[in-house]
């Protein structure tokens, strides 16, 4: 978690650089042709430094000394933006050569020169700050490790246990109350078990515990018995995915460098064991879901991002329902310029792009009041999808729907 935090903070230190380039290259460009479509990159550059501010001060708030070092950041970048808006106006009012004189005096190059250095020394304390944490907990790390493992082995031993056990007293719990009835309390507690382990795992093995959850609980005491061999057939493939998940993490904490490896996968069977690990909500919430993956089947891709980038916006769709009408929602693929596009499209809450667009995506963003609402899983999702040189955008009318579009990186 802390090396995210560090990549994180890095890799939206990078992007505002980058931004802050493109304002430069914008107000340069135009100052030479008097193109305004060269603006446009201006405006972008603009519009991208809200985000990766914003997205900046959320990952640094709680450190008093990183928060004053990007309040000196930001001080500069307002600084580079009143340079280059004045190059503009000068070049729009009085020409390009008194616009060039206005540029010649260094004043837009000295604040650059001054951004790059504070993102360095941002970065360099940051890498300090992971080193230091890193050293403090080095001696711990075994021991949490084995914590974490016994902590699996029981957890998975009492689903096992749970499992063998239902089967076993299924008709008895059909004909004597009171063993159902202590069945019923039993699994109560492995419910909050399955809970508890939730909160340890990180964030794309909550939906998995939850899920266990919501099937268990959808057992009547006087439910027939081909309901009960149902909701445990849908259990066991939680309980696979689950276990999947938590070998990967596991693969995952043993990974130094941020180095993904990509390998062919199947859209189908990636969205298959989505639906699977999220049975429970999508029983509770009656969804219509469905997909298409006939023009672009298979992609090179990461496993774990792509089955992460699945999980959240299917379970986002899920999670942020209208509940005056029954979800639907449509995932599919397409190919257009040699490039693969992924859409999911929803029927849900909506989201009011013109107040909340440029924070959708930042960190701990939450537009809609919901128990297990986080504000990570979109940021975790762009960083990802980002990182494989892909993009994600997002329509949306409130109360009408949303559709997250992603372009995987070529």
């Amino acid at each position: 978690m802390i090396v995210n935090h560090t990549s994180n903070i890095n890799s939206v230190l990078e992007k505002v650089l980058s931004s802050t380039i493109d304002i430069e290259t914008g107000a340069r460009g135009y100052t030479i042709t008097g193109d305004e479509n060269y603006l446009e990159v201006y405006n972008h550059g603009h519009k991208n430094l809200e985000i990766w501010i914003d997205s900046l001060r959320s990952m640094n708030e709680t450190d008093e000394y990183q928060s004053k070092k990007l309040d000196t950041l930001e001080k500069l970048i307002e600084s580079k933006q009143k340079v280059s808006a004045m190059v503009i106006k000068t070049r729009r009012e009085y020409g390009m050569e008194e616009a060039a004189a206005l540029i010649k005096k260094g004043r837009g190059k000295e604040v650059m020169d001054s951004i790059r250095r504070s993102i360095r020394d941002y970065q360099k304390q940051a890498v300090l700050i992971l080193s230091d944490n890193l050293a403090q907990t080095e001696e711990n790390v075994q021991a949490r490790n084995n914590r974490f493992f016994l902590f699996i082995f029981v957890t998975f031993g009492i689903l096992i246990f749970a499992y063998i056990k239902i089967r076993q007293n299924t008709k008895r719990l059909l004909l004597d109350k009171i063993i159902q009835e202590n069945l019923m309390d039993e699994l109560t507690i492995q419910n909050q078990q399955l809970n508890d382990f939730a909160n340890i795992t990180s964030h794309n093995l909550r939906s998995p515990a939850s899920n266990i959850t919501a099937l268990i609980a959808t057992i009547e005491k006087d439910s027939p018995i081909e309901e009960y061999k149902t909701i445990f057939e849908m259990l066991r493939k939680v309980a696979q995915n689950l276990n999947d998940s938590l070998n990967q993490l596991m693969e995952v904490l043993h990974i130094k460098k941020n180095k993904v490896e990509k390998e062919l996968l199947s859209f189908q069977q990636i969205y298959s064991k989505t639906i699977e690990s999220l049975q429970g909500e999508i029983l509770k919430s009656g969804a219509i879901i469905k997909a298409d993956f006939k023009e672009v089947a298979e992609i090179a891709y990461s496993r774990i991002y792509l089955e992460s980038i699945f999980h959240n916006l299917i379970s986002n769709a899920l999670k942020y329902r209208a509940l005056e009408r029954t979800p639907e929602i449509t995932i599919r693929s397409e190919r257009k310029n040699n490039i693969v596009y992924l859409y999911v499209i929803d029927n849900g809450l909506g989201i009011d792009l013109n107040k909340n667009g440029h924070k959708i995506f930042g960190m701990n963003q939450i537009f809609h009041n919901h128990p297990e609402a986080k504000g990570i899983g979109l940021f975790m999702t762009k960083t990802q999808i980002e990182s494989m040189k892909g993009k994600i955008s997002v329509a949306s009318e409130v109360n009408i729907g949303t559709t997250f579009t992603v372009m995987f990186g070529t």
